[in-house]
């Protein structure tokens, strides 16, 4: 496993858990009540160093000088009180306790008598990241329908402007507790009408749609996750081809500093969606499915059906689903029919 020097350091004293501190947040009694809505959100002290918190996790990127990548600590919540958060370290189990305060506009984190001051930020790209901790350096994941066709069709009349149309979503829960929340990351091929410069019912092939990877952000002073990408595309574009059926993703783990802590126990989920408002009646010849067959406005399915599982549990890595199993709708180019992960080293 690849040390993580840059928050050893840095973190160490504020949000890590050194020393003696990991003992006495373990005695420390809290009541447990959810942190002030107010200490929510991405917090940076100058462009090095960022934290993002949430009522159930906190995520902080460094960014290593030396190297010149980002390194990302994860902390799953154990325990609060609307001023403190006690978190363990999902790589080093190590627990602690940040007790948080504002001073005008500033966030005061203290912890073990050590203070740092952090100013609101905006929503960042934690690009390059450093070295994966298990030693992945690139990850392919294959997502098979039970049917796709060569192309579709987007920005419809029927739909409204700044609406999804399209999102094949596979979700990686980085930060292993259990729900898509701050601190996770999402690879997916999406389209909103309106988005890009496409025509008015323009036909274009899925793969042509494009796929990026959105890090999962808390909002300032909200219970809301803001999923954020960044349009640089050498930062967070995924490769992405159609074969038959399937969607093939590709992309390098230093595409985000979140990266680094995925592997195949990783617990994952898949989703499918498609919004396609008053379906056509024509039948396409040589299609085995399309508008004419359904009667829904939305179509989605999930994988599993409910919350996450690891593709080390499955022969290959491939998890296979029953289809026509829809949670909604009747649209074959959203019902999965299994997904493989490969995970290089």
């Amino acid at each position: 496993m690849v040390k993580n020097h840059s928050l050893s350091i840095i973190f160490c004293a504020v949000l890590a858990g050194c020393g003696g501190s990991s003992d006495k947040a373990e005695q420390q009694e809290t009541v447990d009540v959810p942190l002030d809505s107010k200490f929510y959100g991405v917090w940076s002290t100058g462009p090095l160093v960022h934290v993002a918190i949430s009522k159930d996790s906190i995520t902080t990127f460094a960014l290593d000088e030396e190297r010149g990548c980002y390194e990302s600590g994860l902390f799953q919540v154990n325990s609060s009180t609307e001023s403190s958060l006690t978190a363990t370290d999902i790589q080093s189990g190590e627990r602690a306790t940040s007790n948080f305060q504002l001073q005008g506009s500033d966030l005061i984190i203290e912890e073990d008598g050590y203070m740092l001051s952090f100013s609101k930020a905006n929503s960042f790209n934690p690009y390059p990241g450093c070295e994966n901790f298990y030693g992945v350096e690139n990850v392919e994941v294959k997502l098979e329908l039970s049917y796709l066709p060569s192309y579709i069709t987007i920005n419809r009349n029927a739909q409204k402007y700044g609406y999804v149309e399209y999102d094949y979503g596979i979700n990686f829960d980085i930060n292993k507790n259990g729900v898509l929340d701050s601190g996770d990351i999402s690879i997916n091929v999406k389209h909103y009408k309106g988005a890009g410069d496409y025509t008015d019912n323009h036909e274009i092939s899925i793969a042509e749609l494009g796929s990026k990877i959105w890090t999962l952000l808390p909002q300032h002073q909200t219970d809301s996750i803001q999923p954020t990408t960044d349009s640089n595309e050498d930062n967070n574009t995924v490769q992405l081809t159609q074969t038959g059926n399937s969607l093939i993703l590709n992309f390098d783990t230093n595409q985000s500093s979140l990266l680094a802590h995925i592997s195949e126990d990783t617990p994952v989920q898949v989703s499918t969606y498609l919004s396609y408002p008053q379906p056509e009646p024509e039948v396409l010849e040589g299609w085995q499915d399309g508008p004419w067959n359904w009667s829904s406005k939305i179509h989605r399915d999930f994988l599993p059906e409910q919350g996450f599982t690891q593709p080390s549990l499955y022969p290959e890595m491939v998890i296979d689903d029953a289809t026509t199993d829809l949670t909604e709708g009747e649209s074959m180019w959203v019902d999965i029919k299994s997904v493989q992960f490969k995970f290089t080293k």
